[in-house]
């Protein structure tokens, strides 16, 4: 499913399941939790907030050590419950290494916050492991440990997007992914492009232009490409309308220094491409409140959209004959966005080694090929896993993970978002230049957001 950070706004309403087994002795939780702009969750519905965890002693001797775990729901069908799911797995690793392991399963209701605020609450309070989608205050605040002295050169190996986590400002890996993927890939109704004469798909900003001229040629009463400039925020309005361009155009959102560099030329070629798809009439003036282009490339209103691999079931099951390509390719190659949210060992854990077993234990095959089977699918983390996506999706996470990259996050992103968006819609009613674009909202950033 689509996801954006992402990955979608779930209300999910919450309640607390106790439970009793010979392991482990629920923990009751009545937590609200949430994800603020994205992945991994977007679909609806009423869901319950579990919890468990309690006494186990393991194998060895002596006392047994605790560490509490915070992830999100992630089961949204019939099957086994995510506490259920966990509780089964955890009990290995209690056993191997002498430990307790508390185990809350919290709801994406106002989940950043909820997160944010039990960390600063420390030891005793705040989770010892925790499941993180947005990692700037986090980090800022000296509330996640660096990983780096506990990765192995086999886990380098091993682990395909663990360079995909997020660094504090030391370049010190902060976050360990654990749910990858869902990257923004272009999808194209083939029966309206073979109505207008096109037998191949186009691999290049000027290939994919021309293609738009022809559909609009062929079809004016339909979007030869849409987009969703007209999204309730600019997180949303930047996922599958702007990123993917900006990274086929080689920009780095952050630089080296972790300072944002949105005032570059990757910046401004996307800028210029996307002002061009409106000068030249291939969007009309409604792309500025447009904001729901899903809907359109479903009910057969435009021929081409971006949007991410979790829509192709449903343009499937609307009948869609689909094709898609991972993008396009500028003046950097092909790339795209796609979304990571991770695994992370708070600063007060006082227990890191054992805390970064746990995740590597967590995100491992044993555990993770059976989640995405019985909970939720993602790409699978490591090389050694089973699990695989339906084709196209898996021979792209294989042969092209190299060219999905994540948007980091920083300091007033979804601020900065909002009023690039502004600007940008600007920009297509023809009240402002590429150029204007980037001045203005960097002059927002560097005045009213930047510390």
């Amino acid at each position: 499913m689509f996801l954006t950070k992402g990955i979608g706004d779930a209300l999910l309403e919450e309640t607390s399941n106790c439970k009793e087994d010979n392991m482990k002795k629920v923990l009751a939780l009545a937590l609200a939790a949430s994800l603020s702009i994205g992945l991994l969750a977007g679909c609806g519905g009423d869901q319950t907030a579990q919890t468990s965890g309690g006494d186990v002693q393991g194998s060895g001797s002596g006392a047994a050590t605790e560490l509490t775990l915070w992830l999100p729901i992630y089961q949204f069908g019939d099957g086994i419950s995510d506490e259920e799911f966990w509780n089964a797995k955890l009990d290995a690793f209690e056993a191997e290494n002498n430990c307790t392991v508390n185990l809350e399963i919290l709801s994406w209701s106002d989940y950043a916050t909820v997160i944010y605020t039990g960390m600063l609450s420390g030891a005793g309070e705040g989770p010892d492991v925790v499941y993180v989608t947005e990692t700037y205050d986090l980090i800022n605040a000296g509330l996640l440990a660096p990983l780096d002295e506990y990765i192995t050169d086999e886990d380098r190996e091993k682990y395909v997007f663990l360079d995909q986590g997020a660094y504090n400002s030391d370049g010190q890996l902060c976050t360990w992914p654990m749910m990858a993927g869902n990257p923004c890939v272009i999808y194209y109704n083939m029966d309206m492009l073979e109505a207008a004469g096109i037998t191949e798909l186009p691999t290049t900003w000027d290939e994919f232009f021309d293609v738009c001229v022809a559909l609009k040629e062929a079809n004016p009463d339909v979007w030869p490409f849409i987009q969703s400039w007209g999204a309730t925020n600019g997180v949303s309005a930047m996922l599958a309308s702007f990123w993917p361009f900006f990274f086929q155009a080689g920009g780095t959102v952050l630089d080296e220094e972790g300072n944002l560099n949105m005032d570059s030329e990757a910046t401004l070629e996307a800028l210029t491409f996307i002002n061009k798809l409106k000068t030249e009439g291939i969007f009309d003036d409604s792309i500025v409140t447009m904001d729901d282009p899903n809907g359109k490339f479903v009910n057969g209103e435009a021929a081409i959209i971006i949007n991410g691999t979790g829509n192709a079931s449903t343009y499937t099951e609307k009948g869609i004959n689909w094709q898609c390509s991972l993008g396009l390719e500028g003046s950097a190659g092909v790339a795209t966005n796609f979304s990571v949210d991770s695994l992370a060992v708070a600063s007060y854990c006082e227990n890191k080694a054992l805390a970064a077993d746990l995740i590597k234990y967590i995100t491992s095959a044993e555990c993770m090929d059976d989640y995405h089977e019985q909970i939720y699918g993602m790409p699978s983390l490591t090389t050694d896993a089973t699990y695989t996506e339906p084709e196209p999706f898996q021979s792209m996470y294989t042969n092209d993970a190299d060219k999905m990259h994540v948007v980091p996050s920083f300091e007033g992103s979804a601020s900065f978002m909002d009023q690039f968006q502004q600007n940008v819609q600007g920009m297509l009613m023809g009240q402002l230049t590429p150029e204007q674009v980037i001045e203005q909202t960097m002059t927002y950033y560097n005045e009213q957001i930047a510390s």
